[in-house]
Protein backbone atom coordinates (compact mmCIF):
# COMPACT_ATOMS: atom_id res chain seq x y z
CA UNK A 1 0.00 0.00 0.00
CA UNK A 2 1.26 3.50 -0.74
CA UNK A 3 2.21 5.54 2.30
CA UNK A 4 -0.37 8.18 3.36
CA UNK A 5 0.55 11.76 2.43
CA UNK A 6 2.64 13.60 4.98
CA UNK A 7 0.63 16.15 6.99
CA UNK A 8 1.10 19.79 6.03
CA UNK A 9 3.61 21.58 8.28
CA UNK A 10 2.17 24.00 10.80
CA UNK A 11 3.20 27.65 10.70
CA UNK A 12 5.43 29.10 13.41
CA UNK A 13 3.56 29.43 16.71
CA UNK A 14 2.62 32.96 17.71
CA UNK A 15 3.98 34.42 20.96
CA UNK A 16 0.71 36.10 22.00
CA UNK A 17 -1.56 34.42 24.57
CA UNK A 18 -3.89 31.94 22.90
CA UNK A 19 -6.96 29.81 23.52
CA UNK A 20 -8.92 27.27 21.44
CA UNK A 21 -11.25 28.82 18.88
CA UNK A 22 -14.92 28.93 19.90
CA UNK A 23 -17.04 26.39 17.96
CA UNK A 24 -18.58 29.07 15.75
CA UNK A 25 -15.12 30.18 14.64
CA UNK A 26 -14.01 26.60 14.05
CA UNK A 27 -16.89 26.22 11.61
CA UNK A 28 -15.93 29.50 9.94
CA UNK A 29 -12.29 28.45 9.59
CA UNK A 30 -13.28 25.10 8.13
CA UNK A 31 -15.37 26.87 5.49
CA UNK A 32 -12.52 29.10 4.27
CA UNK A 33 -11.65 28.84 0.56
CA UNK A 34 -9.01 26.26 -0.27
CA UNK A 35 -6.76 28.94 -1.74
CA UNK A 36 -6.39 30.42 1.76
CA UNK A 37 -5.19 27.07 3.08
CA UNK A 38 -2.77 26.93 0.16
CA UNK A 39 -1.30 30.34 1.07
CA UNK A 40 -0.97 29.28 4.71
CA UNK A 41 0.71 26.01 3.71
CA UNK A 42 3.19 27.83 1.46
CA UNK A 43 4.27 30.19 4.25
CA UNK A 44 4.43 27.35 6.79
CA UNK A 45 6.55 25.15 4.52
CA UNK A 46 9.18 27.90 4.42
CA UNK A 47 9.38 28.27 8.18
CA UNK A 48 7.06 31.25 8.58
CA UNK A 49 4.20 32.19 10.82
CA UNK A 50 0.89 33.33 9.35
CA UNK A 51 -2.34 34.43 11.01
CA UNK A 52 -5.70 35.82 9.87
CA UNK A 53 -6.05 39.26 11.45
CA UNK A 54 -8.12 42.43 11.33
CA UNK A 55 -11.72 43.04 10.38
CA UNK A 56 -12.39 39.53 9.12
CA UNK A 57 -11.72 38.09 12.60
CA UNK A 58 -13.89 40.74 14.25
CA UNK A 59 -16.79 40.31 11.84
CA UNK A 60 -16.61 36.52 11.91
CA UNK A 61 -17.17 36.69 15.67
CA UNK A 62 -20.14 38.97 15.08
CA UNK A 63 -21.63 36.43 12.68
CA UNK A 64 -21.57 38.82 9.73
CA UNK A 65 -21.63 37.59 6.16
CA UNK A 66 -18.05 37.81 4.92
CA UNK A 67 -18.78 36.75 1.36
CA UNK A 68 -16.65 38.85 -0.93
CA UNK A 69 -14.79 40.40 2.02
CA UNK A 70 -11.03 40.68 1.99
CA UNK A 71 -9.20 38.48 4.47
CA UNK A 72 -5.93 39.90 5.77
CA UNK A 73 -2.89 38.01 6.97
CA UNK A 74 -0.05 38.91 9.30
CA UNK A 75 3.14 36.99 8.48
CA UNK A 76 6.52 36.59 10.15
CA UNK A 77 8.43 36.45 6.85
CA UNK A 78 9.88 39.67 5.46
CA UNK A 79 8.51 41.36 2.32
CA UNK A 80 11.42 40.13 0.19
CA UNK A 81 10.85 36.53 1.30
CA UNK A 82 7.15 36.86 0.58
CA UNK A 83 7.83 38.15 -2.93
CA UNK A 84 10.09 35.14 -3.53
CA UNK A 85 7.30 32.80 -2.38
CA UNK A 86 4.56 34.64 -4.27
CA UNK A 87 6.18 36.16 -7.38
CA UNK A 88 2.82 37.30 -8.78
CA UNK A 89 1.99 39.29 -5.63
CA UNK A 90 1.11 42.97 -6.00
CA UNK A 91 3.44 45.29 -4.00
CA UNK A 92 0.52 47.29 -2.60
CA UNK A 93 2.54 48.88 0.21
CA UNK A 94 5.81 47.03 0.24
CA UNK A 95 7.64 49.81 2.13
CA UNK A 96 5.28 49.05 5.02
CA UNK A 97 5.56 45.30 4.48
CA UNK A 98 2.24 44.84 2.68
CA UNK A 99 1.66 42.69 -0.39
CA UNK A 100 -1.56 41.62 -2.06
CA UNK A 101 -1.43 37.88 -2.73
CA UNK A 102 -3.31 36.30 -5.61
CA UNK A 103 -5.21 33.14 -4.70
CA UNK A 104 -5.29 30.23 -7.13
CA UNK A 105 -9.02 30.70 -7.63
CA UNK A 106 -8.89 34.44 -8.23
CA UNK A 107 -9.11 35.81 -4.70
CA UNK A 108 -6.94 38.63 -3.39
CA UNK A 109 -5.50 38.62 0.13
CA UNK A 110 -3.46 41.31 1.85
CA UNK A 111 -0.45 40.01 3.76
CA UNK A 112 1.64 42.29 5.98
CA UNK A 113 4.89 41.43 7.70
CA UNK A 114 4.79 41.69 11.49
CA UNK A 115 5.87 45.19 12.43
CA UNK A 116 7.21 47.30 15.24
CA UNK A 117 6.82 51.02 14.66
CA UNK A 118 8.67 54.00 16.14
CA UNK A 119 7.20 57.35 17.15
CA UNK A 120 4.69 58.91 14.76
CA UNK A 121 6.23 62.28 13.96
CA UNK A 122 3.21 63.76 12.18
CA UNK A 123 0.26 61.82 13.54
CA UNK A 124 -0.24 60.17 10.16
CA UNK A 125 2.55 57.70 9.46
CA UNK A 126 5.34 55.98 11.40
CA UNK A 127 8.73 57.62 11.00
CA UNK A 128 10.44 54.21 10.91
CA UNK A 129 8.95 50.80 10.19
CA UNK A 130 10.84 47.86 11.61
CA UNK A 131 9.81 44.36 10.62
CA UNK A 132 9.77 41.76 13.37
CA UNK A 133 8.71 38.24 14.24
CA UNK A 134 6.57 38.91 17.34
CA UNK A 135 2.84 38.52 16.84
CA UNK A 136 2.23 40.10 20.25
CA UNK A 137 4.31 43.14 19.31
CA UNK A 138 2.36 43.51 16.08
CA UNK A 139 -1.03 43.28 17.79
CA UNK A 140 0.07 45.81 20.43
CA UNK A 141 0.35 48.56 17.79
CA UNK A 142 -3.21 48.12 16.48
CA UNK A 143 -6.01 50.57 17.19
CA UNK A 144 -8.88 48.83 18.98
CA UNK A 145 -9.02 45.62 20.95
CA UNK A 146 -11.40 43.81 18.61
CA UNK A 147 -9.03 44.60 15.74
CA UNK A 148 -6.09 43.15 17.68
CA UNK A 149 -7.11 39.49 17.48
CA UNK A 150 -5.49 36.82 15.32
CA UNK A 151 -6.46 33.32 14.26
CA UNK A 152 -3.97 30.48 13.85
CA UNK A 153 -5.86 28.44 11.26
CA UNK A 154 -3.69 25.30 11.45
CA UNK A 155 -3.91 24.99 15.24
CA UNK A 156 -7.47 26.37 15.54
CA UNK A 157 -6.27 28.92 18.07
CA UNK A 158 -7.38 32.46 18.87
CA UNK A 159 -4.75 35.00 19.94
CA UNK A 160 -6.59 37.71 21.89
CA UNK A 161 -4.11 39.41 24.23
CA UNK A 162 -6.23 42.54 24.79
CA UNK A 163 -9.61 40.87 25.38
CA UNK A 164 -11.13 42.03 22.14
CA UNK A 165 -13.66 39.20 22.24
CA UNK A 166 -14.89 40.43 25.62
CA UNK A 167 -15.32 43.95 24.23
CA UNK A 168 -17.29 42.56 21.29
CA UNK A 169 -19.56 40.75 23.69
CA UNK A 170 -19.98 43.91 25.77
CA UNK A 171 -20.59 45.96 22.61
CA UNK A 172 -17.92 48.53 23.36
CA UNK A 173 -15.10 50.17 21.40
CA UNK A 174 -11.88 50.20 23.42
CA UNK A 175 -8.35 51.18 22.45
CA UNK A 176 -5.40 48.85 22.68
CA UNK A 177 -3.32 50.07 25.62
CA UNK A 178 -3.55 53.79 26.39
CA UNK A 179 -6.21 55.46 24.29
CA UNK A 180 -4.50 58.84 24.00
CA UNK A 181 -1.33 57.19 22.71
CA UNK A 182 -3.22 55.22 20.05
CA UNK A 183 -4.91 58.40 18.82
CA UNK A 184 -1.65 60.37 18.91
CA UNK A 185 -0.04 57.79 16.62
CA UNK A 186 -2.61 58.34 13.87
CA UNK A 187 -5.33 60.99 14.08
CA UNK A 188 -7.49 59.06 11.61
CA UNK A 189 -8.20 56.62 14.42
CA UNK A 190 -10.53 59.27 15.83
CA UNK A 191 -12.89 58.84 12.87
CA UNK A 192 -12.39 55.08 12.81
CA UNK A 193 -13.52 54.95 16.43
CA UNK A 194 -16.80 56.68 15.58
CA UNK A 195 -17.29 54.48 12.53
CA UNK A 196 -17.00 51.37 14.69
CA UNK A 197 -19.86 52.61 16.89
CA UNK A 198 -22.24 51.77 14.04
CA UNK A 199 -22.87 48.04 14.10
CA UNK A 200 -25.66 47.96 11.53
CA UNK A 201 -28.61 45.85 12.62
CA UNK A 202 -26.93 45.41 16.02
CA UNK A 203 -27.41 49.12 16.71
CA UNK A 204 -24.96 51.63 18.14
CA UNK A 205 -22.20 50.54 20.51
CA UNK A 206 -20.43 52.64 23.13
CA UNK A 207 -16.91 53.83 23.90
CA UNK A 208 -15.15 52.74 27.03
CA UNK A 209 -14.57 55.64 29.43
CA UNK A 210 -10.90 56.22 28.60
CA UNK A 211 -11.42 56.24 24.84
CA UNK A 212 -14.47 58.52 25.11
CA UNK A 213 -12.41 61.08 27.02
CA UNK A 214 -9.38 60.76 24.71
CA UNK A 215 -11.52 61.36 21.61
CA UNK A 216 -12.71 64.71 22.95
CA UNK A 217 -9.33 65.75 24.32
CA UNK A 218 -7.34 64.85 21.20
CA UNK A 219 -9.73 65.74 18.38
CA UNK A 220 -7.17 68.34 17.23
CA UNK A 221 -5.10 65.38 15.98
CA UNK A 222 -7.35 65.37 12.90
CA UNK A 223 -5.46 68.46 11.73
CA UNK A 224 -2.54 66.21 10.88
CA UNK A 225 -4.60 63.82 8.74
CA UNK A 226 -4.84 64.30 4.99
CA UNK A 227 -8.25 65.35 3.68
CA UNK A 228 -8.38 62.30 1.42
CA UNK A 229 -8.15 59.99 4.43
CA UNK A 230 -10.72 62.02 6.36
CA UNK A 231 -13.18 61.72 3.48
CA UNK A 232 -12.51 57.98 3.22
CA UNK A 233 -13.69 57.43 6.82
CA UNK A 234 -16.37 60.15 6.86
CA UNK A 235 -17.94 58.64 3.74
CA UNK A 236 -18.22 55.28 5.50
CA UNK A 237 -19.80 56.92 8.55
CA UNK A 238 -22.35 58.72 6.36
CA UNK A 239 -23.30 55.45 4.70
CA UNK A 240 -23.79 53.52 7.95
CA UNK A 241 -27.15 52.14 9.06
CA UNK A 242 -27.04 54.24 12.23
CA UNK A 243 -25.33 57.27 10.74
CA UNK A 244 -27.67 59.77 12.43
CA UNK A 245 -26.71 58.60 15.93
CA UNK A 246 -23.00 58.55 15.14
CA UNK A 247 -23.11 62.00 13.52
CA UNK A 248 -24.89 63.41 16.57
CA UNK A 249 -22.25 61.94 18.88
CA UNK A 250 -19.50 63.46 16.71
CA UNK A 251 -21.24 66.85 16.88
CA UNK A 252 -21.59 66.64 20.65
CA UNK A 253 -17.92 65.71 21.07
CA UNK A 254 -16.73 68.61 18.90
CA UNK A 255 -15.29 66.34 16.21
CA UNK A 256 -17.40 67.61 13.30
CA UNK A 257 -16.01 71.11 13.92
CA UNK A 258 -12.58 69.85 12.89
CA UNK A 259 -13.49 69.29 9.23
CA UNK A 260 -16.94 70.84 8.58
CA UNK A 261 -17.80 74.57 8.64
CA UNK A 262 -19.54 75.87 11.74
CA UNK A 263 -19.98 74.85 15.35
CA UNK A 264 -22.00 71.68 15.56
CA UNK A 265 -22.77 71.19 19.26
CA UNK A 266 -25.75 73.56 18.99
CA UNK A 267 -27.13 72.28 15.68
CA UNK A 268 -30.15 70.53 17.19
CA UNK A 269 -32.37 71.14 14.15
CA UNK A 270 -29.86 69.51 11.82
CA UNK A 271 -29.48 66.54 14.16
CA UNK A 272 -33.26 66.17 14.34
CA UNK A 273 -33.35 66.13 10.54
CA UNK A 274 -30.77 63.35 10.41
CA UNK A 275 -32.95 61.19 12.67
CA UNK A 276 -36.18 61.87 10.74
CA UNK A 277 -38.01 58.72 9.68
CA UNK A 278 -37.96 59.83 6.03
CA UNK A 279 -34.13 59.84 6.09
CA UNK A 280 -33.92 56.07 6.41
CA UNK A 281 -32.42 54.71 3.23
CA UNK A 282 -30.62 57.92 2.23
CA UNK A 283 -27.30 57.46 0.50
CA UNK A 284 -24.23 58.86 2.22
CA UNK A 285 -24.03 61.75 -0.26
CA UNK A 286 -27.71 62.62 0.23
CA UNK A 287 -27.22 62.59 4.00
CA UNK A 288 -24.14 64.80 3.64
CA UNK A 289 -26.06 67.32 1.52
CA UNK A 290 -28.83 67.41 4.13
CA UNK A 291 -26.28 67.99 6.88
CA UNK A 292 -24.97 71.03 4.97
CA UNK A 293 -28.42 72.35 4.01
CA UNK A 294 -28.13 75.62 5.96
CA UNK A 295 -24.62 76.37 4.71
CA UNK A 296 -24.46 78.62 1.66
CA UNK A 297 -23.31 77.30 -1.70
CA UNK A 298 -19.85 78.86 -1.38
CA UNK A 299 -19.24 77.11 1.96
CA UNK A 300 -20.49 73.82 0.54
CA UNK A 301 -18.27 74.03 -2.53
CA UNK A 302 -15.24 74.91 -0.40
CA UNK A 303 -15.91 72.05 2.02
CA UNK A 304 -16.30 69.46 -0.73
CA UNK A 305 -13.11 70.59 -2.45
CA UNK A 306 -11.22 70.59 0.81
CA UNK A 307 -12.30 67.03 1.58
CA UNK A 308 -11.17 65.94 -1.90
CA UNK A 309 -14.44 64.36 -3.03
CA UNK A 310 -14.32 63.09 -6.59
CA UNK A 311 -15.82 65.37 -9.23
CA UNK A 312 -18.82 63.05 -9.52
CA UNK A 313 -19.40 63.02 -5.76
CA UNK A 314 -18.95 66.78 -5.48
CA UNK A 315 -21.39 67.48 -8.31
CA UNK A 316 -24.01 65.19 -6.79
CA UNK A 317 -23.88 66.83 -3.36
CA UNK A 318 -23.96 70.30 -4.90
CA UNK A 319 -26.93 69.46 -7.11
CA UNK A 320 -28.91 68.13 -4.15
CA UNK A 321 -27.95 71.17 -2.07
CA UNK A 322 -28.79 73.59 -4.89
CA UNK A 323 -32.35 72.22 -5.16
CA UNK A 324 -33.19 72.47 -1.45
CA UNK A 325 -36.32 74.58 -0.95
CA UNK A 326 -37.55 74.13 -4.51
CA UNK A 327 -40.81 72.32 -5.28
CA UNK A 328 -42.48 71.76 -8.66
CA UNK A 329 -45.89 73.19 -9.41
CA UNK A 330 -48.80 70.79 -9.18
CA UNK A 331 -49.55 70.80 -12.92
CA UNK A 332 -48.88 67.64 -14.89
CA UNK A 333 -46.55 69.55 -17.20
CA UNK A 334 -44.36 70.76 -14.30
CA UNK A 335 -44.37 67.36 -12.62
CA UNK A 336 -43.34 65.64 -15.86
CA UNK A 337 -40.33 67.94 -16.23
CA UNK A 338 -39.47 67.50 -12.54
CA UNK A 339 -39.57 63.72 -12.88
CA UNK A 340 -37.60 63.76 -16.13
CA UNK A 341 -34.80 65.82 -14.58
CA UNK A 342 -34.52 64.07 -11.21
CA UNK A 343 -35.36 60.56 -12.41
CA UNK A 344 -35.05 58.12 -9.49
CA UNK A 345 -34.44 60.98 -7.05
CA UNK A 346 -37.88 62.58 -7.45
CA UNK A 347 -39.45 61.05 -4.33
CA UNK A 348 -36.25 61.51 -2.31
CA UNK A 349 -36.13 65.23 -3.11
CA UNK A 350 -39.73 65.76 -2.00
CA UNK A 351 -39.18 63.70 1.14
CA UNK A 352 -36.16 65.83 1.99
CA UNK A 353 -38.32 68.92 1.52
CA UNK A 354 -40.70 67.49 4.13
CA UNK A 355 -37.74 66.80 6.44
CA UNK A 356 -36.50 70.40 6.11
CA UNK A 357 -39.89 71.82 7.07
CA UNK A 358 -40.63 69.41 9.91
CA UNK A 359 -37.12 69.89 11.35
CA UNK A 360 -37.36 73.67 11.45
CA UNK A 361 -34.51 74.14 8.98
CA UNK A 362 -34.29 77.16 6.69
CA UNK A 363 -32.73 77.36 3.26
CA UNK A 364 -32.66 80.15 0.70
CA UNK A 365 -35.82 80.64 -1.39
CA UNK A 366 -37.83 77.92 0.36
CA UNK A 367 -41.15 77.15 -1.33
CA UNK A 368 -44.11 77.70 1.04
CA UNK A 369 -45.57 74.21 0.45
CA UNK A 370 -46.54 72.38 3.64
CA UNK A 371 -45.53 68.81 4.50
CA UNK A 372 -49.08 67.61 3.75
CA UNK A 373 -49.01 69.29 0.35
CA UNK A 374 -45.65 67.71 -0.36
CA UNK A 375 -46.98 64.27 0.57
CA UNK A 376 -49.83 64.78 -1.89
CA UNK A 377 -47.31 65.86 -4.51
CA UNK A 378 -45.30 62.66 -4.01
CA UNK A 379 -48.46 60.66 -4.69
CA UNK A 380 -49.28 62.77 -7.74
CA UNK A 381 -45.83 62.32 -9.28
CA UNK A 382 -45.93 58.58 -8.66
CA UNK A 383 -49.36 58.43 -10.34
CA UNK A 384 -48.10 60.07 -13.53
CA UNK A 385 -48.13 57.79 -16.57
CA UNK A 386 -44.76 57.15 -18.21
CA UNK A 387 -43.93 59.51 -21.07
CA UNK A 388 -45.13 58.17 -24.41
CA UNK A 389 -41.76 58.69 -26.10
CA UNK A 390 -39.57 58.35 -23.02
CA UNK A 391 -37.26 61.03 -21.65
CA UNK A 392 -34.96 61.35 -24.69
CA UNK A 393 -35.60 64.02 -27.32
CA UNK A 394 -37.62 62.75 -30.28
CA UNK A 395 -35.88 65.06 -32.77
CA UNK A 396 -32.24 65.98 -33.28
CA UNK A 397 -30.46 69.03 -34.58
CA UNK A 398 -30.48 67.90 -38.22
CA UNK A 399 -34.26 67.50 -38.10
CA UNK A 400 -34.63 71.05 -36.76
CA UNK A 401 -32.15 72.48 -39.32
CA UNK A 402 -34.17 70.96 -42.19
CA UNK A 403 -37.37 72.61 -40.99
CA UNK A 404 -36.07 75.99 -39.83
CA UNK A 405 -33.01 76.73 -41.96
CA UNK A 406 -31.00 77.39 -38.80
CA UNK A 407 -27.30 76.63 -38.96
CA UNK A 408 -25.20 75.09 -36.24
CA UNK A 409 -24.86 77.36 -33.25
CA UNK A 410 -26.32 78.46 -29.93
CA UNK A 411 -29.78 79.21 -31.30
CA UNK A 412 -30.10 75.71 -32.76
CA UNK A 413 -29.10 74.10 -29.49
CA UNK A 414 -31.48 76.26 -27.47
CA UNK A 415 -34.37 75.55 -29.83
CA UNK A 416 -33.73 71.83 -29.47
CA UNK A 417 -33.86 72.21 -25.67
CA UNK A 418 -37.10 74.20 -25.92
CA UNK A 419 -38.75 71.56 -28.08
CA UNK A 420 -37.51 68.83 -25.75
CA UNK A 421 -39.09 70.56 -22.77
CA UNK A 422 -42.40 71.00 -24.62
CA UNK A 423 -42.25 67.33 -25.64
CA UNK A 424 -42.02 66.36 -21.96
CA UNK A 425 -44.57 68.88 -20.69
CA UNK A 426 -47.20 67.88 -23.26
CA UNK A 427 -46.19 64.21 -23.49
CA UNK A 428 -45.68 64.37 -27.27
CA UNK A 429 -45.32 60.97 -28.87
CA UNK A 430 -43.81 61.43 -32.34
CA UNK A 431 -42.09 63.77 -34.82
CA UNK A 432 -45.41 64.92 -36.27
CA UNK A 433 -46.52 66.18 -32.87
CA UNK A 434 -43.20 67.98 -32.36
CA UNK A 435 -43.45 69.57 -35.82
CA UNK A 436 -46.92 70.83 -35.02
CA UNK A 437 -45.59 72.48 -31.86
CA UNK A 438 -42.62 73.94 -33.74
CA UNK A 439 -44.97 75.63 -36.20
CA UNK A 440 -46.63 77.44 -33.32
CA UNK A 441 -43.41 78.84 -31.80
CA UNK A 442 -42.27 82.38 -32.52
CA UNK A 443 -38.67 81.24 -32.54
CA UNK A 444 -37.57 83.55 -35.38
CA UNK A 445 -38.19 86.72 -33.37
CA UNK A 446 -37.66 85.52 -29.77
CA UNK A 447 -34.48 86.01 -27.74
CA UNK A 448 -33.04 82.48 -27.68
CA UNK A 449 -31.30 83.18 -24.36
CA UNK A 450 -34.76 83.16 -22.74
CA UNK A 451 -36.00 79.91 -24.29
CA UNK A 452 -36.88 77.23 -21.69
CA UNK A 453 -34.66 74.24 -20.99
CA UNK A 454 -35.29 70.82 -19.48
CA UNK A 455 -34.29 71.77 -15.96
CA UNK A 456 -35.53 71.98 -12.42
Amino acid sequence: MPAPPAPSPLPVMGDAPSAPLPPSLVAWVESLPEEINSIIATVASHGGGIWIVGGAVRDAFLGLDLAGRDIDFAVSLGPTEMVDLFPDAIPTGIDYGTLTLRGKDGGFYEATTLRTESEYADGRRPEVVEFGTSLLGDLERRDFTFNAMAIDVGRRLLHDPFNGLKDLQQEQVKAVGQAYQRLAEDGLRILRAYRFLDRGAAGVWRFDVELADALKQHRSMLAGVTNERIWMEWKKILGGSNAADVIERMARDGVLDRFLPGQWRTQSHRMFAQRHALCKGLTGLERFALLLCENDSIEVESTLKQLKLSNKERNEVQEIHHRFGRVPEGSKAAMRVFRSVLQQRTATHLKLEIVLRESGLHVAHMDPSTPDELSDLIDAVEALAPLSAGDASIVDGHWIMERTGLGKGIALGRLKMWLHRLQIERDLSDEAAVESVLCGLNWEHENHALWPKVEF
